[in-house]
């Protein structure tokens, strides 16, 4: 895995308008190659052994949650972020949110 793609996944803030308490936390947040099958927490997609994904383990509203994101989100998220950074007309902004929105209607 491109450290500058794990870079730019992880400036992606999948939890972004959601208000949390002033306690939360974040204790682990990285891209990782899943060492057991599960879901995404975003689309419900199955994470295969073996595939990476990003995981991030916190506390948010005083509770420890564990969430793990697909390769086909994070792709998005990595998608996103370039878009944002970039001043090429290549990337519109509205397609890339509505396909993250329409993933999370999957589930």
């Amino acid at each position: 895995m491109d450290k500058e793609f794990s870079k730019n996944v992880l400036e992606f803030d999948p939890f972004d308008g959601d208000f949390g308490d002033q306690g939360d936390t974040i204790f682990s947040d990285k891209v990782v190659k899943v060492r057991k099958e599960r879901k995404c927490s975003h689309c419900c997609n199955h994470i295969q052994k073996g595939e990476y994904a990003r995981s991030l383990s916190a506390k948010f509203d005083g509770e420890l949650m564990n969430y793990t994101w697909c390769t086909e989100c994070i792709n998005l998220m990595h998608s996103i972020v370039v878009s944002e950074e970039s001043d090429d007309e290549e990337y519109d902004m509205d397609v890339l949110y509505r396909k993250w929105d329409k993933r999370a209607s999957r589930v």
